[in-house]
């Protein structure tokens, strides 16, 4: 890491992010993306075996080494044998499912998960069975998968809403039966950062196994928990391309990757000049988009009406500070837009697009006009509205 890590020549961040008393001191990390096997449990979209091969060759080629998906769904043997057949650079892993994981492993699958419902509410309401019968089954299928020649994460549910002593039972019979890592399961998204910091921290000093995290969105916590878990030691953090996933989704892939790269100096291994096209290709194949105001990849990341700062920021070579990081470093490029809060800055950046100059008189009196018409249209203007302003104002060809 570099003497001065919040300042680079594409970002320049808080400082107090690597200040002694709170600095984070980079350890190995895992992204876990489970876009295609949380993706199955959104009530909103239903892949096909092709759209599963296509997510998972994009992960591949935006640099993730994990991602997931599940047996229990129709067209699953298809999806394993083609994802495996093309041999990406990309650790696979499946549920265990017991009439169906033996396939799986005949096409090469090394890495199950090991799902153990451990909420007390799920085993007696869903299961009808105690947690000891339940915790035995979850021990047999983690040494099955392990004589099998398979990496065990035990997955747990509801982790969240379930007492210590029940987790910490958990993680060390999966440390006893051979497994290679545990996961905290925050299923509903209940858990603030400092309790998810907390219990990961618990987790890894019963088990001395690998801990991941996958944290759900209902509360819009899911990016500070992974985050948290982080902080504690986690290293496989489920993340999602755009946050697809059950109800309100899960932590999003390009939020968590940034966040690792910019605020901690961590390497993730991840290209984030790739992630706006991995997120084009995820919202073409759900039909959903990932939001106007969604860091990173929504259309507001980077939108601006105003320019005149960043002109001036640039000039004196410190452009980074005209934003949270250079859009450059994300693939993007900044929007600026004309409308009712654009100062000249912005009108004279739009006129330099389009191949126009004009005097300053002129340039004042198309903001003038410019401002009047955004507040009339309720909006910014379009392209063709501002140069037709720009012209009746004077503004001619710059060439």
């Amino acid at each position: 890491m570099s003497a001065q890590p919040w300042k680079t020549d594409h970002w320049s961040v808080s400082p107090h992010n690597f200040d002694a008393d709170v600095a984070v001191e980079p350890h190995r990390v895992e992204l876990h993306d489970i876009t295609i096997r949380d993706g199955e449990e959104c009530a909103d979209l239903a892949y096909n075996v092709d759209d599963k091969v296509r997510i998972a060759e994009a992960l591949a080629a935006t640099g993730l080494k994990r991602t997931e998906l599940f047996l229990t769904v129709p067209g699953w043997l298809e999806a394993v044998r083609a994802i495996m057949d093309r041999q990406l650079p990309l650790d696979l892993y499946v549920d265990w499912n017991p009439e169906r994981v033996g396939r799986a492993i005949d096409l090469g699958v090394r890495h199950i998960m090991i799902w153990y419902l451990i909420g007390e509410h799920q085993q007696t309401h869903y299961l009808g069975k105690s947690r000891a019968e339940l915790e035995q089954v979850a021990a047999d299928q983690i040494a099955a998968a392990v004589a099998a020649g398979c990496h065990a994460n035990l997955f747990m549910p509801e982790v969240s809403r379930t007492p210590l002593e029940h987790i910490r039972s958990a993680v060390e019979m999966a440390r006893d039966m051979g497994a290679k890592a545990v996961t905290m399961v925050d299923s509903y998204g209940v858990m603030r950062p400092p309790a998810v910091s907390y219990v990961v921290g618990k987790m890894k000093q019963w088990s001395g196994l690998d801990v991941d995290v996958h944290c759900h969105n209902d509360f819009g916590l899911s990016t500070a928990n992974v985050l948290a878990a982080y902080d504690a030691g986690a290293v496989g953090l489920n993340v999602c391309v755009n946050g697809v996933g059950y109800r309100a989704g899960n932590a999003p892939l390009d939020e968590v990757a940034a966040a690792l790269e910019i605020l901690y100096g961590v390497d993730t291994g991840v290209n984030l000049a790739m992630l706006p096209d991995l997120s084009r290709l995820v919202a073409d194949i759900t039909g959903i988009e990932c939001g106007y105001f969604k860091p990173i990849v929504g259309d507001g990341a980077f939108s601006v009406e105003r320019w005149g700062g960043t002109a001036k920021l640039a000039a004196a070579g410190e452009r980074p500070l005209a934003f949270a990081f250079e859009p450059e470093v994300v693939g993007r490029s900044p929007r600026v837009v004309v409308g009712k809060w654009s100062d000249l800055g912005a009108v004279e950046k739009k006129l330099t697009d389009l191949g126009l100059t004009s005097s300053p008189q002129q340039l004042q009196d198309i903001l003038l006009s410019s401002q009047r018409a955004g507040i009339a249209h309720h909006r910014p203007l379009h392209d063709d509205e501002f140069l037709a302003i720009a012209l009746a104002g004077g503004a001619v060809d710059s060439e």
